[in-house]
C-alpha cells in the first residue's frame, strides 16, 4: 500500500461524522475478535427450543414480565460484536463532551469514544458466552445471541454435559434480558454514567500524540496510558462504585430468577456458575473510563442483597423494589439492607 493510500485510509477512518466514530469502533472491535468462525447448523434450532423453554419456565417464577426474544441466533464472537456495537453505544453518550477539542484535535473526541466502544464490545466478544455474561444492558431490543464456540469450549474445558450447559446459558440470558428490560434500567445506567463523567477533569491536548497513528493496539495503549491517571480520583471512584453496584444488582437478581426457574432441570447449575465466576476474574479488568462489566463479587453482592430483602421483608417487597427507580439500593445500601429499608419502606407510611 502506498503512502497516499495509507493517508487516505487514515483520513477516512478519522474523518467520520457524529459524536462517536463508529468506523473506528468497528475497526477496533474487529481487531480484537478476529475473523469469523463457522457455526454448526444444529445450533440454531436447539437454541431456539432451549430459549422458549427458558422463557416459559421463567414466566412461572418471575414478577417481571418476560418478553419473548424476537429471534434466537447462534453466533461467533465477531458477529456478536457486530450486532451489539451500536446497541451499546448509548453507554458512551455521557463521555462524548469530555474536554473541548478544536483544530487538529477536534476529531480525537469521537475517535477516543469510538475506540472505547470498540474496545468494550470487541473485548466482551472475546470471552462472554452471551450478553448476561457481560452484565451490560443493551440500548434496544436485539435478537438473543449466544456465542456458540465459547459455550462449547466452556463445557469441554470443565467436562460438563454440553446440553445442560446450553440450557443454563439460555436460562441465564433469558432472565438477564427480562431484568434489564425494567423500564428505568437503561435510564438509570445513563444517569450513573453521567455522574461519573461529571467527575472527570480531562485535558484533551494530552492525546495529541494519537494524530497520525494507524495501529489500533498502539492507539489503545496510548489512550490507556494518558487516561489512567485522569480518572484515578476519589469522586470518579465513588461514581463508578454506584454504577457497578447497580449492574451487580441487575445481574444478581437475574441469576436468582434463572436459578429458581431451572432448579429441577439443572442439578449441576451451581457448578457451572462457580466455574464461570472463576474464569471471569482475568477478564474483569476495569477500563480507564466509561462502562465496564460488573465483577463476579458485585454480582454475588447483588444476589445476596435480593435474598436478604426477601428474607427480612418478604417476597412482595423484593418485587416492589423493581417497580420504581427510587426503590433501588445505593452502593452503600447494598451492603446494609436495613439502611435500604429505613429509606425505602418507611417512605411508604
Amino acid at each position: 500500500m502506498s503512502d497516499d493510500d495509507i493517508f487516505s485510509r487514515l483520513f477516512e477512518l478519522f474523518n467520520q461524522p457524529g459524536p462517536v466514530n463508529w468506523k473506528l469502533a468497528a475497526e477496533v472491535s474487529h481487531h480484537l475478535t478476529g475473523e469469523r468462525v463457522p457455526i454448526d447448523p444444529w445450533a440454531a434450532e436447539e437454541y431456539r427450543e432451549l430459549t422458549r423453554l427458558a422463557e416459559y419456565r421463567l414466566e412461572q417464577v418471575s414478577p417481571i414480565p418476560v418478553a419473548p426474544a424476537p429471534d434466537v441466533i447462534p453466533v461467533d464472537a465477531r458477529e456478536w460484536a457486530d450486532r451489539h456495537l451500536e446497541a451499546y453505544g448509548y453507554l458512551s453518550e455521557a463521555f462524548t463532551d469530555m474536554g473541548q477539542m478544536s483544530g487538529p484535535l477536534a476529531q480525537l473526541g469521537p475517535a477516543m469514544i469510538g475506540m472505547q466502544v470498540g474496545s468494550l464490545v470487541g473485548g466482551l466478544a472475546t470471552w462472554v458466552l452471551a450478553s448476561f455474561d457481560g452484565g451490560l444492558p443493551a440500548g434496544r431490543q436485539l435478537p438473543l445471541c449466544v456465542i456458540v464456540p465459547h459455550v462449547e469450549e466452556f463445557a469441554r474445558r470443565h467436562t460438563f454435559e454440553p446440553s445442560a450447559v446450553r440450557l443454563w446459558v439460555a436460562s441465564e440470558e433469558v432472565a438477564y434480558r427480562a431484568v434489564a428490560s425494567v423500564p428505568f434500567a437503561t435510564d438509570r445506567l445513563r444517569r450513573l454514567l453521567e455522574a461519573e463523567a461529571a467527575t472527570i477533569q480531562f485535558d484533551p491536548s494530552s492525546l495529541a500524540g494519537l494524530i497520525g497513528l494507524s495501529d489500533p493496539d498502539r492507539m489503545q495503549e496510548m489512550v490507556a496510558d494518558q487516561l489512567s491517571n485522569v480518572f484515578d480520583n476519589e469522586a470518579t471512584a465513588a461514581a463508578r462504585a454506584e454504577t457497578e453496584a447497580f449492574l451487580g444488582l441487575l445481574s444478581g437478581y437475574a441469576r436468582l430468577l434463572a436459578e429458581r426457574s431451572t432448579a429441577d432441570l439443572l442439578p449441576d447449575r451451581q457448578e457451572f456458575v462457580s466455574a464461570r465466576d472463576q474464569e471471569r476474574v482475568p477478564a474483569e479488568a476495569q477500563v480507564p473510563f466509561g462502562p465496564a462489566p460488573p465483577r463476579s463479587t458485585s454480582i454475588q453482592e447483588g444476589l445476596t442483597f435480593c435474598l436478604e430483602v426477601e428474607r427480612r421483608y418478604g417476597p412482595d417487597e423484593l418485587k416492589r423494589m423493581w417497580t420504581a427507580e427510587n426503590r433501588l439500593p445505593t452502593a452503600a445500601e447494598m451492603k446494609d439492607p436495613v439502611a435500604w429499608a429505613a429509606r425505602v419502606l418507611l417512605e411508604d407510611f
